[in-house]
């Protein structure tokens, strides 16, 4: 039986390992060191591992400035933190040596099974491309300069591109730069790439739902349910992105990442479309109809004739008034003039 020691990162992941299999191991910043450490807080020759006549291994520490602290055991939870000066090694032991941490592990314990690789690492890997990154983006900034065109009435002058592409490649990079930090410091991975095409992909299939909406309003004047289109396609992008966010930055249970992608992004859209529901009801003397210009050649729907509109229409100005009413309104007016009539014929009597 052998004894394995595997240091341990701030990020509480394992940086090296070494295994012991002689009968005496020192941990120390020397070079000449079985487990050589990276801190300037331990001492060149801190520790040392040795196997007594039983058989079990034993760490003393070689009267070292800072001192050797057990910190936890993994596996029996019982064990509480304690400095100490000799210990008898029980697999699972994290031991602290200046700010480095080692684990002592027995070679005979068992480990999990392997975890199956996720199919979403095939589009991962396939993502994490410098070509088709840059495709990708190239692909949001036409689409969105196409947009941009088609929605103004003047001059499409060179400083609206330039706006335009800035707005788009900047946030792109932003938000690729952002998780890729995330990632660094939690995973020491960064996957820019893999973060950068994947918002481009989602800002692409957002732009393409903004074109056919603005098709689908031009037709058939959706204005009060576009927004609430607009949040329906948004509650599908952005759970998307946030879990694929989520698996490359961090290290959270699936089922945590599962959640946490839908319920984070819906509890905002949720109140949004409330708020717009809630719009609906409201009087404007003002009806909303679409303001944006759109090219005759978009219009898929058959005009109707004013004619056969007129026809079909119901009446719009003449408002039909009920006879008795009528006759009620005669004979308050009757009433008013004779009350008015003997007013003046009192007067005209003083």
């Amino acid at each position: 039986m052998a004894l394995i020691i595997e240091e341990i990162n701030r990020a509480h992941r394992v940086s090296n390992r070494y295994r012991l299999d002689g009968d005496r191991a020192t941990l120390g910043r020397c070079y000449d060191n079985a487990v050589m450490l990276e801190d300037p807080h331990v001492d060149p020759v801190h520790a040392e591992v040795v196997r007594d006549e039983d058989g079990c291994y034993v760490l003393r520490d070689l009267d070292s400035l800072n001192g050797v602290r057990l910190v936890r055991n993994f596996r029996d939870k019982s064990v509480k933190p304690a400095t100490v000066r000799e210990h008898h090694i029980q697999c699972g032991d994290e031991i602290q040596l200046g700010k480095s941490r080692v684990r002592f592990i027995d070679t005979e314990m068992s480990v999990a099974p392997a975890i199956p690789l996720h199919s979403a690492e095939t589009v991962f890997d396939r993502l994490a491309t410098p070509l088709v990154a840059t495709v990708l983006c190239l692909l949001v900034a036409g689409l969105s300069l196409w947009l941009a065109w088609l929605g103004t009435s003047s001059e499409f002058k060179w400083t609206g591109v330039v706006k335009v592409l800035t707005d788009v490649i900047i946030g792109l990079l932003v938000y690729a730069a952002a998780w890729a930090f995330i990632g660094k410091v939690v995973k020491h991975e960064a996957h820019f790439l893999p973060h950068l095409s994947i918002a481009a992909a989602a800002a692409l299939v957002y732009a393409a739902w903004q074109w056919f909406g603005g098709l689908l309003n031009f037709n058939f004047n959706l204005q009060q349910i576009l927004p609430l289109l607009n949040i329906l396609v948004l509650a599908v992008l952005l759970p998307v992105m946030l879990w694929c966010a989520a698996y490359l930055a961090l290290n959270i249970a699936p089922h945590w990442r599962f959640l946490g992608s839908i319920l984070i992004p819906w509890s905002f859209l949720g109140f949004a479309a409330a708020v717009e529901i809630g719009n609906m009801g409201e009087f404007s003397e003002s009806p909303p109809v679409s303001r944006e210009l759109k090219y005759k050649g978009f219009l898929f729907r058959r005009p109707v004739p004013l004619e056969e509109f007129l026809a079909d229409a119901p009446e719009l100005f003449d408002i039909p008034i009920e006879e008795d009413t009528k006759k009620g309104k005669k004979k308050s007016a009757k009433k008013h003039a004779d009350e008015e009539a003997a007013s003046d014929e009192e007067i005209h009597g003083e």
